[in-house]
């Protein structure tokens, strides 16, 4: 999202102002290019109709009972009612008048969407009516005079229904990033003064302040943290946990803080995986065990960068690397992950990631990553298939979303879109 400040807040501009920062490549040009870029070639919308072999076969296993386990996932499959064809998506607008949201989310045992605002207000979403009374209000202790400040990120513990536990990441009124956990009374309503503060880390400028979290299928809290602002280097340095993804177990504590690190954590802190320059919104797929991340750029390119949740230690390059170029002369590739998809400055500057589809509605997309662009308002979708980007296709004109600054699913896996002029909407389909 540091882009942003360098284009300002009237869209009025974005066109003029990109033009500007539009820049032939990075520092210097490595080798043979391997990460994916954009191609929109991806043909005839999928379909999910079974064979007419494959119905027969699935009457008869259905005649058996199934002994199977069960997961709350939600994902399409053969067996499911037939729908009629997939002609296209659509948007539908949920709900608008919100005051620059940038997140919007679930959480288990409700059917409400929390809205975050980034001057610090949480608001509850009900069917398409916003409650009046905010879920939670904190901008009497937080900065949000850059637009990368303010209340950033939010996170439900996978025990809310039943404990009412979650946690919110801002920057507090000297700069600094504060992750605190709070408890709520209802789903609509949290108690401001059960704020426990978890970490929180200096930051030496006010930009590149990321914020995603998001809890794993391991029960872990992972957040995202920029590289500060300040140059960059902070992302290789594997003793401050700028520029990494923080991964801490918040069930466990020790004398002298309210987290455990968990085993795993390849340095023995909170670093889970480093080298990212402004991880502005990751995911976790729990299906297939995967994050995504989209990462901003700096001079020529911007990232998605997908690992499993396994390969704690990856370092994505930045800021020897940017994309799968050098950005620094005479960079060491050897050790760095390359994103799986990225595209140039020619094309948008601000990427925003987004998540992988996991609902009913739209069982084609099943698998699919939609993903978007803050400076250009773009948004796309893929599907990684063995490690390699497919499918790719864009939906920019179909789906008209403006500034996307954050994608989030419903309670059924739905994807929702939250956009810089307060807006949510769904994604849906058209047969």
């Amino acid at each position: 999202m540091d882009y942003l400040e360098r284009i300002g807040e009237l869209p009025a501009r974005l066109a003029a102002t990109l033009l500007a920062i539009v820049v032939l490549g990075a520092a210097c040009v490595s080798g043979d290019q391997t990460a994916a870029t954009f191609d929109d070639d991806a043909g005839d919308l999928p379909t999910t109709a079974p064979s007419p072999d494959s119905t027969a076969a699935d009457e008869e296993a259905s005649s058996e009972p199934d002994d199977s386990p069960t997961t709350s996932t939600s994902r399409a499959t053969e067996t499911t009612e037939p729908l009629p064809p997939l002609q296209g998506l659509d948007s539908e607008l949920i709900a608008d008048g919100f005051d620059q949201p940038i997140l919007v989310a679930s959480a288990p045992g409700t059917d409400l969407l929390y809205v975050v605002e980034r001057e610090g207000i949480i608001k509850t979403v009900d069917d398409g009516t916003v409650a009046e009374t905010p879920f939670l209000d904190l901008s009497d202790r937080l900065l949000s005079n850059s637009i990368e400040q303010g209340l950033l990120g939010l996170a439900f513990h996978p025990s809310y229904a039943d404990s009412g536990r979650f946690f919110a990441y801002w920057t507090d009124p000297e700069g600094d990033s504060v992750l605190a956990e709070f408890n709520a009374s209802n789903p609509t309503e949290a108690d401001p003064d059960s704020m426990n503060i978890v970490l929180q880390v200096d930051q030496p400028a006010e930009r590149h302040n990321a914020g995603s979290m998001q809890f794993g299928p391991d029960g872990l809290l992972y957040l995202a943290l920029g590289d500060g602002g300040s140059g960059g280097a902070t992302a290789q340095d594997t003793s401050n946990p700028l520029g990494s993804i923080v991964r801490i177990d918040v069930d466990r504590s020790t004398t002298d803080r309210s987290f455990a690190i968990p085993e795993g954590n390849p340095f023995d802190d909170e670093i889970w995986v480093y080298g990212l320059r402004n991880p502005w919104r990751f995911s976790i797929d729990p299906l297939d065990e995967l994050i995504y991340i989209g990462d901003v750029g700096q001079d020529g390119f911007e990232e998605i960068n997908v690992i499993g949740l396994d390969e704690a230690g990856t370092n994505f390059g930045w800021f020897e690397m940017e994309g799968d170029r050098c950005f620094r002369p005479g960079c060491d590739e050897s050790g760095k992950t390359p994103p799986v998809l990225q595209y140039s400055h020619d094309e948008g500057c601000s990427v925003t990631g987004g998540w992988v589809y996991r609902g009913a509605a739209i069982p084609e997309f099943d698998g699919h990553y939609f993903f978007g662009d803050w400076c250009v308002g773009f948004v796309r979708s893929m599907k990684l298939v063995d490690d390699q980007v497919t499918e790719q296709r864009d939906w920019t004109s179909d789906l008209d979303l403006g500034q996307v600054t954050s994608f989030g699913p419903d309670g059924d896996g739905e994807l929702h879109v939250s956009n810089w002029d307060g807006e949510i909407h769904k994604i849906v389909p058209i047969r």
